[in-house]
C-alpha cells in the first residue's frame, strides 16, 4: 500500500485500460504493468520519478505543467470534468505513445468511474462529461478576422507613433512661432519709446518697463495686455492656429493625450461638485473587479468543494455578491450627469425639438461604440495566442462564443437574447452593461425635452418609470420564485436568473432614473428657477444637522443593504420567499438613494465636507477617466490570469484579495493605455469631424435663450 500514494493519480486511467481493450498496445502494457506492481506491493519499474511527481495528486491537481512538457517522451494531458456547468480539472503526465484519440476513447467510462468514486463519499454524482485534452493542440488555427485585428492593432499603434512625432514637430512649429512673435512685439516696443520722444535718461528705464510688460504677456496670454490695456495697446499677442494635420496628430499622438488625460484639474465653476464623481466611479470599478475576481477565482480553485461553505461566512465574501450595487452606482451617475449636463445644453435654445435625439444618440454610439469593437476583437482574435497552461482551453471557450455572437455585443443588444447556466460563456459578457445603458440612454434624451418643455409631465413619467422598473423586478422575481444570486450550499438552482432578470433594462432603469432625478433638484438650485428647491438646497447648507442627518440615513441605507443578507450566506430559506422578492425589487433603489444622500451636501458646495474631501481627491482624477475603459478590460485581466496560471488558487481571503490588488494595477494600466490610444484620439477625432462651423456657431448663439425662464 506504501505504493499507492506515489500512483494514485493513475488509478483512474488503468480502470479503464482493464475494461476495455483497445489497439495502442503499447500503451495498455503500460498501465498492465503499473497496475501489477501495484497489485504486488511493489514499484512499478516503468514508471519514473519525474511522471510522478509531474502528475496531479486528485481532483484540481493540475500537476507539474512545464517539468511535464519539457520532457521528451512525456506529454501532457488535462482530464476536464464538467459538474453542474461548472469546469473540474486533473492534469497527467503521460508518455507520448499514449497519444489523445486512444485515451478520448475512455471519456464515457471515466465519467461512469468518477461519478461512482463521488456517490460513494458525497451521496451524489458530480460529473456531467468528462474529456481528454491535450494543451498543445487546443490553439486555434489563424483565420482571415485574426489577420485583419492584427493589421488593425498595427495601425493602431503606427497611427499612435507617427502622431507623437508629428506633434513634437507641431510644438516645436508653435514655439517658433512664439518666439518669433516674441522678438517682433520688443521691436515694436523699442520702436514706440524711441517714437516717443522720451529724454535719453528714462530711455532704459522705460525699456526694461516694455520688457517686463512682454514677458508678463507671453506668460498670460490672456492679461489685460492681450485685451487691449496698458502702455502699448497698439501690440497684440496673436494666438496661433493649428493647422487641421497638426489637430489630425495631436488626436492619435501618445505624448499630448497623456498630458490631456492624467493633468490634474482643480475643480471651479458651479458644477466643481463634481469631483466626487471621480472618487465615486474610481472606488465602483475596483468593487466590480473584486466581485469578478471572488466569481473567477473561487470556481477555479484548488479546494473547489469548499467554497460553498466558506460563502457561509460573513465579511469579505458578503461584498462579492453586493458588487452587483457598484453598477447601480455607475447607473445613478450616469443618470444625473445626463440630466444636468443635457439639461444645461438645452435651456440655451430658444426652440427644444425632437430632431435633436438622433444628434445625441450619435454622440454616445461615437463616445463608446469604437473602443468596445477594438476591446471585442482584440479578446476574440489575438489574446488567445498570448499566452497557454494547462487550463488554457477555459479561455478558449470564453473566446469562441465570439465566432457567433459578436454581432449582439456591436448593437448592443446581447442582454436581450438567452444564455448558458453560467450566464458568463458568452461573447464579452459583461458588456451586458454597456448594452444597458446605452438602450436606457435611448430614451434619456427624449424624456429630458419632455421635462425641458412641460416639468409636470416630465416629472410624472420618470416617476412612472421608475415605479414601472420597481414593479417589474418584483413581478419577474415572483413570478419565476428567484432567490439572491448567493453561492450556499442549499441554494437551488436558477440557470434563467441572469437572462430573465439581471441583465434586463426594464429592471436595471431604476438607479438611472433617480440619478436624473437627483440631477433636476441639482439642476433646479444652480439655474434658480425653483425658489423651492432653492431655499430647500439653502437649508441643507446652512444646518449641520440636516447635512449629518443625511450622512446617518444615506450610510444607513447603503450599509444595510449589503450586510442585511448575511443570515442568507448561511442558509438561503433564513428569509421568507416574500422578502427576498421585495429585497430584490427594492435594494437597487434603496442603496443609490444612500448614495444620493451622502453626496448631496459635496454637490450644493459645503465647505468641508467628507465626501468632497474623499471622493474629490485628485488622486482620483486619472482613475476616473480611464474608468470606462478599466472596465472593457478588467475581466480579460482576470480570465488571463487566471487561465494562464500552471497551478490553481487555494481559495482563501488573503489570496483572493491579493490577486483582486494585482488585477487592478494591471486594469489600470491596460486601460489606462487602451484609453489613449483608442479612447481618446476617438473623442478627439469627433471634435474635429462635428465642430459646428463659424456660421453655425453664430447662429446657434443667436438662439441662445436670455432668461432661462422661457422654459
Amino acid at each position: 500500500m506504501q505504493f499507492l500514494s506515489y500512483s494514485i493519480c493513475f488509478l483512474l486511467l488503468i480502470a479503464q485500460v482493464k475494461t476495455n481493450y483497445g489497439n495502442n498496445t503499447q500503451c495498455e502494457e503500460y498501465f498492465g504493468n503499473i497496475t501489477q506492481a501495484i497489485s504486488m506491493g511493489e514499484m512499478p519499474k516503468n514508471l519514473s520519478p519525474q511522471t510522478i511527481l509531474s502528475s496531479g495528486k486528485g481532483l484540481q491537481d493540475l500537476g507539474s505543467y512545464l517539468v511535464c512538457r519539457d520532457s521528451s517522451d512525456l506529454h501532457y494531458i488535462h482530464l476536464r470534468m464538467l459538474s453542474e456547468g461548472k469546469p473540474l480539472h486533473i492534469g497527467f503526465c503521460l508518455p507520448s505513445f499514449c497519444d489523445m484519440e486512444y485515451l478520448q476513447s475512455y471519456n464515457e467510462i471515466t465519467k461512469e468511474l468518477i461519478n461512482n468514486l463521488t456517490q460513494f463519499q458525497y451521496n451524489k454524482s458530480f460529473i456531467d462529461s468528462v474529456s481528454y485534452q491535450d494543451p498543445d493542440l487546443m490553439y486555434p488555427g489563424w483565420s482571415v478576422g485574426t489577420y485583419l485585428t492584427l493589421i488593425l492593432l498595427i495601425v493602431v499603434v503606427a497611427l499612435n507613433i507617427i502622431g507623437s512625432i508629428f506633434s513634437i514637430i507641431a510644438e516645436n512649429k508653435k514655439q517658433a512661432y512664439q518666439d518669433d512673435l516674441k522678438t517682433e512685439m520688443k521691436k515694436k516696443a523699442v520702436q514706440k519709446i524711441n517714437e516717443s520722444k522720451i529724454e535719453e535718461s528714462s530711455i532704459k528705464e522705460s525699456y526694461r518697463r516694455s520688457e517686463l510688460i512682454q514677458n508678463e504677456i507671453m506668460e498670460n496670454q490672456e492679461s489685460a495686455f492681450m485685451s487691449g490695456k496698458g502702455q502699448f495697446e497698439e501690440i497684440k499677442y496673436k494666438k496661433y492656429k493649428e493647422a487641421t494635420w497638426e489637430r489630425f496628430a495631436l488626436s492619435f499622438s501618445f505624448i499630448h493625450n497623456y498630458q490631456k488625460l492624467f493633468k490634474i484639474n482643480e475643480p471651479k465653476g458651479e458644477n466643481a461638485g463634481f469631483v466626487i464623481f471621480n472618487g465615486i466611479r474610481s472606488l465602483s470599478i475596483f468593487w466590480v473587479i473584486y466581485g469578478h475576481d471572488q466569481l473567477i477565482r473561487g470556481a477555479n480553485s484548488f479546494n473547489l468543494i469548499d467554497i460553498p461553505y466558506k460563502v457561509t461566512e460573513p465579511g469579505w465574501l458578503t461584498l462579492a455578491p453586493a458588487a452587483y450595487f457598484a453598477v447601480d452606482t455607475f447607473f445613478f451617475v450616469g443618470g444625473f450627469l445626463a440630466a444636468v449636463l443635457l439639461l444645461e445644453k438645452l435651456t440655451k435654445l430658444r426652440t427644444i425639438k425632437f430632431s435633436l435625439v438622433p444628434a445625441m444618440w450619435l454622440h454616445r454610439f461615437l463616445r463608446i461604440w469604437p473602443t468596445y469593437a477594438f476591446c471585442i476583437l482584440v479578446y476574440w482574435q489575438l489574446t488567445v495566442y498570448w499566452s497557454d497552461g494547462p487550463i488554457w482551453n477555459e479561455y478558449l471557450v470564453f473566446t469562441s462564443t465570439c465566432s457567433t455572437q459578436w454581432w449582439k455585443n456591436l448593437l448592443f443588444i446581447d442582454n436581450m437574447f438567452s444564455h448558458d447556466a453560467s450566464g458568463l460563456n458568452y461573447c464579452f459578457g459583461w458588456g451586458w452593461y454597456l448594452s444597458n445603458d446605452f438602450q436606457i440612454f435611448l430614451i434619456t434624451p427624449i424624456l429630458l425635452i419632455i421635462y425641458a418643455k412641460n416639468k409636470k409631465i416630465g416629472l410624472a413619467i420618470i416617476i412612472s418609470l421608475l415605479i414601472g422598473s420597481i414593479f417589474s423586478a418584483y413581478y419577474i422575481a415572483y413570478s419565476n420564485d428567484f432567490h439572491l444570486q448567493m453561492g450556499t450550499p442549499n441554494a437551488k438552482p436558477q440557470p434563467d436568473y441572469q437572462d430573465i432578470f439581471y441583465y434586463k433594462p426594464w429592471v436595471r432603469i431604476s438607479p438611472y432614473l433617480i440619478g436624473i432625478l437627483f440631477g433636476f433638484f441639482y439642476r433646479n438650485y444652480i439655474s434658480g428657477q425653483n425658489k423651492r428647491m432653492v431655499d430647500l438646497a439653502q437649508k441643507i447648507k446652512d444646518s449641520v444637522l440636516i447635512r449629518t442627518l443625511f450622512y446617518v440615513i444615506g450610510i444607513g441605507l447603503t450599509q444595510t443593504i449589503i450586510w442585511i443578507i448575511v443570515p442568507l450566506q448561511k442558509d438561503m430559506n433564513a428569509w421568507p420567499q416574500q422578502a427576498q422578492y421585495f429585497y430584490q425589487a427594492f435594494n437597487r433603489v434603496f442603496f443609490v438613494l444612500g448614495v444620493g444622500l451622502c453626496i448631496t451636501p459635496a454637490l450644493l458646495g459645503c465647505k468641508n465636507d467628507p465626501s468632497r474631501f474623499i471622493l474629490g481627491h485628485p488622486f482620483w482624477q486619472p482613475i476616473a477617466r480611464i474608468s470606462f475603459c478599466m472596465y472593457l478590460t478588467h475581466f480579460i485581466v482576470i480570465l488571463f490570469m487566471t487561465f494562464s496560471s500552471t497551478q490553481l488558487v487555494y481559495y482563501q481571503y488573503s489570496h483572493i484579495l491579493y490577486f483582486t490588488l494585482t488585477d487592478i494595477v494591471y486594469t489600470i494600466i491596460i486601460g489606462g493605455l487602451l484609453s489613449l490610444a483608442i479612447e481618446v484620439p476617438c473623442m478627439n477625432l469627433e471634435k474635429i469631424l462635428f465642430a459646428p462651423k463659424r456660421q453655425e456657431i453664430s447662429k446657434q448663439n443667436g438662439n441662445q435663450v436670455r432668461d432661462g425662464n422661457d422654459l
